[in-house]
């Protein structure tokens, strides 16, 4: 045969693998290539997905690595051209950089994203957090301005670019401003900038990514391919019998999916192309990627959306190389007594998610999720045979009642668990498995919930002020500033390994805890000043990691001299923006915090990965859900020529979707519920005894449910209207 020959054969095979599912004929040949098109836009969403993880990585990166501060200590030789400090503050449970910054030289460089040096006690903010926080423009100093998109890793950054306040000495060397030349260095290991202290790496990203829409996306090939399974493996069953090859088998699939996979990966890479035009702000997370840093995907997304739709191709076309028995669909009898081994496999899951849960540690932790892979591997036959049980009752009901409509539905539902059971396989245990992970990754550490418990009795009252670097003048300028009502105490190193010494005058101890006694001018453990414990007296112990001894003096004079940081007791409400506008507007490079608040910051950082998984597994959720329902509802139509002899009792729509309602929905929903419930079972386990802490997975599992019940009565609406398209009327032949 010659190249032209065969050319011609394969568009002939194509096209007979197009024309053998005409969408304009059935119902079901629309839900396929609903199928099919689905697929097409979940994998060019996981292209589209890993390429821009990519890039916009790249360009942080580049960014991060051009604004990190080149230390003269690291340039032997060199003079320094310009200061540099970075003290952190807090805007709810996000903890971000103010980087106090002052030249030396008169072409010092500049830090990228500002158009000239601050004036001192001026400060550039940027946008992100000016908007989360109007106040922050002038909290720092006098607003001069935002910063620059390229001085920021990302759009949604908070950012501080701060000069000290005249009238303050800056200190240099250890302890005090770096030294620097200018900016812009290889990548660091550790980034100086608090905002990027828990950011996850790239991999980390895409290895959540690709399983999250991956699965989804083969379920749904899987589905597709075996939807109008009887006729389509006639068709290859007469095929193989006249001698065709795999090859023939394969172009003929291949023009099956070809449509809808091109229609699915066009609609997807036309509308995915233009958010890399405009940028996007991902919904959850509130994460903003900047239309620069997808620049790279208008080139390499289109050029990969064809080698993606090939693969999409082949893989539908393997899964018809095999070639099953003409018969192979019809029904075979059924067992007496069905399979034992999912009751066994999913109880004995549970049982081990049961006693891992209450080992805990990290042993506890794997048998945990050991016991929760088997249970869910056991659940779905579970589910189908509980929906076939409900299904038998309903029956009984409508026996009895003389409703054909439900005596039909709950005959069928009764007779296939299987439909069952495979519409709510992948949505159930992926609902499971999502459950647990959220529970785990908000669990807080012991560290952090004592904390969380201590800032919400403290209620933003007692702060703790960082001088970071300072002379007694500033320091006196500080105390100044604060209001009358205010209390200032200090914390000073203790001399010679002693604990610190907690400076401050009998009435402002006293606002701690009641005292025992003014201690005296020598320093007395603070077990023996103070009467009783309080959560300001624990607050101290934050602070200086141990033990306290208290120290009195007559006025705040002994304050201002010497190192240490303030412990500032405020009775305003407002007390935090209060206090921070004073320390800013007189000290060089303060920091004013709740004590133990780095250990809230970090556990709210790790919390806020669950917004990551939620968002990433929302698509496939979805993806799921309409699975489901589309073989749910393609298996109905299967039968539906089963109703056919029922034109003559009536011929109304209604008596249809009862049918559907009965025969579909109503098994489903019970087969979601306990899906839902045995996932909320095993989460409520994880959360008493692993993860006590741990954000309810409540939401998840209602969101998720609600999804899918929309998405079955969808299915069962759609199954009652076209059913009656099949049942319109029947012509007795051949009995």
């Amino acid at each position: 045969m010659t190249r032209t020959a065969r050319r011609g054969a394969t568009a002939q095979f194509l096209a007979l693998g197009r024309r053998l599912s005409p969408v304009h004929r059935d119902p079901r040949n629309v839900l396929q290539a609903l199928c099919l098109v689905l697929a097409a836009m979940g994998a060019t969403l996981l292209l589209w997905g890993l390429q821009a993880t990519g890039a916009a990585y790249d360009g942080r990166d580049a960014r991060t690595a051009a604004r990190h501060p080149v230390r003269a200590a690291a340039e032997p030789g060199t003079r320094p051209t310009g200061r540099w400090w970075e003290s952190r503050d807090v805007v709810g449970d996000r903890g971000f950089s103010v980087v106090t910054i002052e030249p030396l030289t008169a072409d010092a460089p500049l830090p990228p994203g500002l158009p000239r040096w601050p004036e001192p006690g001026e400060s550039f903010v940027s946008p992100a957090l000016r908007d989360a926080v109007p106040a922050a423009a002038t909290r720092y100093g006098k607003h001069a301005g935002a910063i620059a998109a390229e001085g920021l890793a990302e759009p949604s950054e908070f950012l501080v670019y701060r000069r000290p306040p005249p009238g303050t000495a800056p200190s240099a060397g250890p302890g005090g401003f770096a030294g620097v030349v200018g900016y812009g260095t290889p990548l660091p290991e550790a980034s100086d900038f608090a905002s990027q202290s828990f950011d996850r790496a790239r991999s980390d990203v895409k290895l959540l990514m690709a399983p999250l829409l991956a699965l989804p996306v083969a379920v749904l090939l899987v589905t597709a391919s075996r939807l109008g399974a009887r006729q389509r493996d006639r068709r290859l069953a007469v095929l193989h019998a006249m001698g065709a090859g795999r090859s023939v088998r394969a172009r003929i699939a291949v023009g099956e999916c070809l449509g809808p996979l091109s229609l699915g990966t066009a609609a997807a890479g036309a509308l995915l192309t233009a958010v890399t035009l405009t940028g996007v702000r991902l919904p959850v997370t509130g994460h903003t990627i900047a239309a620069a840093d997808l620049a790279p995907l208008r080139l390499w997304f289109p050029l990969a959306l064809p080698p993606a739709l090939t693969v999409l191709c082949l893989a539908f076309a393997a899964l018809h190389l095999r070639i099953r028995p003409a018969g192979g669909n019809r029904p075979r009898p059924t067992r007496d007594r069905p399979s034992a081994w999912p009751g066994y496999l999913c109880g004995t899951g549970t049982l081990l998610a049961l006693w891992g849960a209450m080992i805990g540690n990290l042993p506890g932790v794997r048998i945990f999720v050991l016991g929760l892979i088997l249970a869910m591997a056991g659940l779905p036959p579970l589910l189908g045979r509980a929906a076939a049980r409900a299904a038998v009752r309903l029956t009984a009901h409508g026996r009895g009642r003389g409703d054909a409509a439900r005596l039909i539905g709950g005959r069928w539902a009764s007779a296939h668990p299987g439909v069952i059971a495979r519409s709510c396989a992948s949505l159930a245990v992926l609902l499971g498995l999502l459950t647990q992970v959220q529970v785990l990754i908000t669990e807080l550490t012991s560290e952090a919930r004592h904390a969380a418990a201590l800032a919400e009795r403290l209620d933003g009252r007692l702060l703790h002020v960082s001088t970071g670097t300072g002379d007694e003048k500033a320091h006196t300028a500080f105390l100044s500033g604060l209001g009358p009502e205010d209390r200032v105490l200090r914390l000073a190193p203790g001399a010679g390994g002693a604990p610190p010494v907690l400076l401050g005058h009998c009435r402002d101890l006293a606002a701690l805890a009641p005292l025992s006694d003014c201690p005296g001018t020598e320093p007395v453990p603070a077990a023996q000043a103070f009467r009783e414990r309080t959560a300001r007296t624990e607050a101290l112990r934050w602070m200086s990691f141990g033990d306290v001894n208290v120290r009195a003096v007559a006025s705040r004079a002994p304050l201002t001299g010497g190192e240490g940081d303030y412990v500032v007791l405020t009775p305003r409400s407002d007390g935090r923006e209060h206090v921070s506008r004073v320390a800013f507007a007189t000290l060089a490079a303060p920091s004013v915090g709740v004590p133990g608040d780095e250990f809230v910051i970090g556990a709210s950082a790790r919390a806020r990965i669950a917004g990551w998984v939620l968002l990433l597994a929302a698509p496939g959720l979805a993806l799921l859900a309409v699975t489901g329902a589309a073989g749910l509802l393609h298996a109905y139509l299967d039968r539906a020529d089963e109703l056919r002899p029922l034109a003559g009792y009536t011929s109304g729509v209604r008596f249809h979707l009862r049918t559907a309602w009965w025969g579909m929905g109503v098994p489903t929903a019970c087969a979601l519920a306990l899906a839902a419930a045995f996932a909320g079972l095993l989460g409520a386990v994880n959360l008493a005894f692993l993860a006590p802490s741990g954000d309810s997975p409540l939401p998840l599992l209602t969101g998720g449910l609600a999804a899918a019940l929309v998405l079955c009565t969808g299915a069962t609406v759609a199954g009652g209207l076209l059913s009656s398209r099949f049942t319109h009327r029947w012509v007795p032949r051949g009995d």
